[in-house]
């Protein structure tokens, strides 16, 4: 399923991509939610399921996310694609290092926002 990671403030109840202003999307891609549990797992953290489709993402995520050095998060996606979710998809972990590093860049610019992951 699609899966958008977004900056908001804490109050957040977009259900909707067409709601989420444009400037606070981080990135995102074609995941499941068991995969983006096991990435939250990689950073020993877990979601806060606001809705089906809307999930805030903790705190020391995101605090985490915006100081980890590049090659860590490179390990980190390394590490993300041997979990369980991606059975038997043949993942490029580069191409999951690109997704986190977007993220994480595109998130400092937000850095006093919570993240969210809204799936559709």
């Amino acid at each position: 399923m699609d899966v958008t990671f977004f900056a908001a403030k804490n109050d957040c109840d977009f259900s909707s991509i067409e709601e989420v202003p444009e400037s606070s999307i981080l990135g995102g891609g074609n995941f499941t939610k068991e995969q983006i549990g096991d990435l939250l797992s990689c950073f020993k953290s877990a979601s806060s399921a606001l809705t089906d489709k809307l999930w805030l993402l903790p705190l020391n995520f995101s605090e985490e996310l915006a100081i980890i050095d590049d090659e860590q998060l490179k390990n980190i996606a390394v590490h993300w694609s041997d979990e369980g979710s991606w059975g038997n998809i043949n993942i490029n972990t580069m191409d999951l290092a690109g997704r986190l590093l977007e993220i994480k860049y595109n998130y400092l610019q937000h850095s006093d926002e919570r993240i969210f992951v809204l799936f559709e």
